[in-house]
């Protein structure tokens, strides 16, 4: 591992670790079950420190401490550490997506934009970050919200979405949704028929169009093999590209909607 240490020290502090935290944690992951005066004797560093940069591992939930005395440190595995690490670096992104709403909500109710190209777009990653992005293009529909969903993202829809799809159709928002409908249960596709214009239609599409504005595109059912990439996405404010997209969904319906 020696010599693969930078780069994954490199890792960690991509991932939120400190410089020295990685280091103690690989070092845990190399000498199981190490003692506080050994890992300080390793790394050329006090106990004190040892024992804080411990701790705050610890709370990151990467290492444990076993019962007995002298106390002896263990990692967790790198596939559990990773995860954890990424949990933290979603919450972060979704407070961040909060204060952005936040914001914007404040600029919008005093009044004040600025010139809106035609052309705008950014990524959007991890799931709850790209929940509530949804979440927030449901609210924004003013006439028409157009769908091609799978059948996992149709379950999504119910089961994270309801009450903004419900919201949209009672405020009069036009929602066509082209999905594999005789994969779904059959509650899924009863709730989805009571506010959406329906269509069978079996695609690896996942895709979001607001009022022949903005688009929100998804990669395919394909990429679950990858969870990094299925919970990204890209939201494109185009106004082209919006309606091609909203043009090719609603050509799969038998009558084409005005």
């Amino acid at each position: 591992m020696q010599e693969y240490k930078s780069r994954l020290t490199n890792i960690l502090e991509d991932l939120g670790l400190s410089k020295t935290e990685a280091e103690i944690y690989l070092l845990l992951l190399k000498k199981s079950g190490a003692s506080v005066s050994e890992l300080a004797k390793e790394v050329g560093l006090t106990r004190q420190r040892i024992y804080d940069i411990l701790e705050n591992l610890s709370e990151k939930g990467l290492i444990y401490v076993s019962a007995q005395k002298p106390r002896r440190y263990y990692a967790v595995s790198p596939e559990v550490a990773t995860s954890m690490l990424i949990r933290d670096v979603e919450k972060r992104l979704y407070n961040l997506f909060k204060l952005r709403e936040e914001f914007l909500n404040i600029v919008r109710s005093i009044g004040v934009r600025g010139n809106v190209s035609n052309t705008i777009s950014y990524e959007v990653t991890g799931r709850r970050v790209l929940i509530s992005t949804i979440k927030e293009f449901i609210n924004r529909s003013d006439e028409e919200l157009a769908i091609a969903a799978t059948s996992n993202e149709s379950i999504r829809i119910v089961y994270e979405y309801k009450p903004e799809i419900f919201e949209a159709s009672e405020r009069g928002v036009k929602i066509y949704l082209l999905a594999p409908l005789s994969e779904l249960p059959k509650d899924i596709v009863e709730t989805l028929s009571k506010v959406a214009i329906c269509s069978e239609f079996k695609s690896s599409a996942r895709m979001y169009v607001r009022d022949c504005e903005e688009a929100i595109i998804m990669p395919s059912e394909g990429s679950l093999k990858e969870r990094r990439w299925y919970d990204e996405a890209v939201v494109l404010k185009n106004r082209d590209i919006s309606r091609a997209i909203r043009d090719l969904i609603l050509s799969r319906f038998d009558e084409l909607p005005n």
